[in-house]
């Protein structure tokens, strides 16, 4: 169980650093461009693999269901990509937390 929490924390941690890494990125293409600008995470994954996109828009249309790409996927992908990242490592980063007992008062 401990070596669970611990991957859950390591990923969780990674993934936030990748958002401050996004962050910054973004913060350096405010300054050049004199504006704030803010790349979403679609366009990112776009940049890095973009079969692999459209194999995972597939594969959620034809698999799971329609509904989830167009409204919820699409929204997703136009959040910025270092808010995406920061959401979902925190959210590793609990599920690696140590939960603490229950005290039963009487």
């Amino acid at each position: 169980m401990r070596f669970i929490r611990f991957i859950f924390t390591m990923v969780g941690l990674w993934t936030c650093a990748l958002a401050l890494l996004a962050l910054v990125l973004d913060g350096v293409r405010s300054i050049a461009a004199n504006e704030v600008v803010m790349k979403s995470l679609g366009a990112t994954w776009f940049e890095i693999d973009n079969a692999s996109l459209n194999l995972a828009q597939a594969v959620i249309q034809r698999n799971v269901h329609p509904f989830l790409w167009d409204p919820v996927m699409q929204w997703i992908l136009m959040m910025p990509a270092w808010l995406v990242a920061a959401l979902v490592g925190l959210f590793f980063i609990w599920l690696g937390r140590k939960r603490r007992p229950k005290v039963i008062r009487v």
